[in-house]
């Protein structure tokens, strides 16, 4: 099955998942704002973060809650990674809703646009055949 992906300034994605996620994030009221960190769950084994904390009740023996465990997060839209310190993969701040986060690009120019699909049009796409 062939697929159109659109090239976005963080890399190729999707168009379809585009359009299901400018639809749906449409929805929150977003604000502009400095990325920051946030409590999440630490497994004990690997010692890495599995899940952001939100208050769920989790067993201490397998995971242990850091208060500036999250990392960084992803845009939703474009996967780009959005955290603290600034590089070439990471930016600094985004639109945040209280729990997601997406990147200036895909907000500014995509969740914004008058008419997605214009927008859409402009920027350059090919297709790609996935197979599953």
């Amino acid at each position: 099955m062939e697929h159109t992906f659109v090239k976005l300034p963080s890399g190729n994605v999707e168009i379809e998942h585009i359009r299901e996620m400018v639809s749906e994030l449409k929805k929150s009221e977003w604000k502009l704002m400095k990325w920051f960190s946030r409590p999440a769950l630490i497994d004990r084994k690997s010692n890495t973060a599995t899940h952001l904390y939100m208050g769920q009740k989790f067993d201490e023996k397998y995971f242990k809650l850091e208060d500036k465990g999250w990392t960084h997060d992803h845009c939703e839209i474009c996967f780009v990674s959005i955290g603290e310190s600034p590089n070439d993969y990471t930016e600094t701040e985004g639109y945040f809703n209280g729990y997601d986060w997406i990147c200036k690009f895909c907000f500014e120019e995509l969740v914004l646009a008058e008419n997605l699909e214009k927008k859409l049009a402009i920027l350059e796409q090919y297709q790609e055949k996935i197979y599953t």
